[in-house]
């Protein structure tokens, strides 16, 4: 089933119901309802459907998270950052999918988009009022066409390295293009964060990626520029080869709740030296879970 795309009563295309929204005057007339009464009766609605969409089928589209002037800024800094390899994550030989990593402690700009972005009242509505980032990413994919050397296989975020609790870890993916199945968009499988954490295995020697064996399509994510979709981190998703003339540039920020953990060096999630609260707090009495 399609996830429905709505954040804050802005939806996509593929959803109609503007005239629902209680800014519309001829539904208010029509109701009788005042505008606070509409307004909470149609929150409520968004945020039961956004919570259905994520937690069924493993993903959300959000609609459009970008206030004026962000989308622009957003696609300068992509541009700043490609041609800088940074850190330990470097370029693959010959690769066509350059990836810009924690990226939020080098630019205000990614930073406030980050920590204060109209997506984030969608994320707290799934993982809860205390917001923690610990990850994020300026992912462009060049043209390939039909080499497929740009290809990104079949993973889960999380298993990169696990985190506690894994059914609240959310990804924000937001595309700074028009992306569909030519440019290479986003592929999800519905209903495969139920599975759990799935064994994953390099793709090959020359390569970090990860991979896990699907049998299926899934579904592609098609997006205009500045719309996004969350899913968690036990998603099947993945992206396949540019087969456009231009580069398909997309930016996506991972968030967990603020006691989140990791459980192989069981230290907190807010703890990493690229990790942010962005919203609430970590409780001061928080202890990582005993094993066993």
């Amino acid at each position: 089933m399609l996830a429905t795309q709505m954040l804050l009563g802005v939806t996509s295309k593929e959803t109609k119901t503007d005239n629902c929204h209680p800014t519309n005057f001829q539904f208010r007339t029509t109701t009788g309802l005042s505008r606070t009464e509409l307004y909470m009766n149609y929150m409520h609605s968004v945020a039961d459907s956004l919570h259905h969409s994520f937690f069924q089928d493993g993903y959300a589209f959000l609609g459009p998270v970008f206030r004026e002037g962000e989308l622009t800024a957003m696609r300068d800094e992509e541009a700043r950052f490609r041609p800088v390899p940074r850190r330990k994550l470097v370029d693959e030989p010959n690769a066509l999918t350059i990836f810009r990593s924690q990226v939020c402690g080098w630019s205000s700009t990614v930073r406030n988009f980050a920590l204060t972005g109209l997506h984030l009242d969608a994320v707290e509505k799934l993982i809860g009022p205390d917001i923690a980032l610990y990850f994020n990413q300026f992912v462009t994919k060049l043209p390939d066409g039909d080499a497929g050397r740009g290809e990104f296989p079949w993973h889960q975020d999380l298993g990169y390295r696990a985190i506690e609790p894994m059914l609240q870890t959310v990804t924000v993916w937001v595309a700074l293009d028009d992306v569909d199945e030519v440019n290479g968009c986003v592929w999800v499988m519905p209903g495969s964060h139920k599975h759990g954490l799935l064994s994953h295995r390099t793709r090959s020697a020359d390569s970090w990626h990860l991979e896990v064996p699907v049998n299926g399509s899934g579904i592609p994510a098609k997006l205009r520029a500045g719309e996004a979709i969350a899913f968690t981190g036990l998603t099947l998703h993945r992206s396949l080869h540019n087969r456009s003339l231009a580069a398909r540039r997309g930016f996506f920020i991972a968030y967990v709740p603020a006691d989140s953990y990791y459980p192989s060096s069981r230290t907190f999630v807010v703890d990493g030296a690229d990790s942010w609260m962005v919203r609430g707090a970590q409780s001061l009495n928080a202890t990582v879970p005993e094993v066993g």
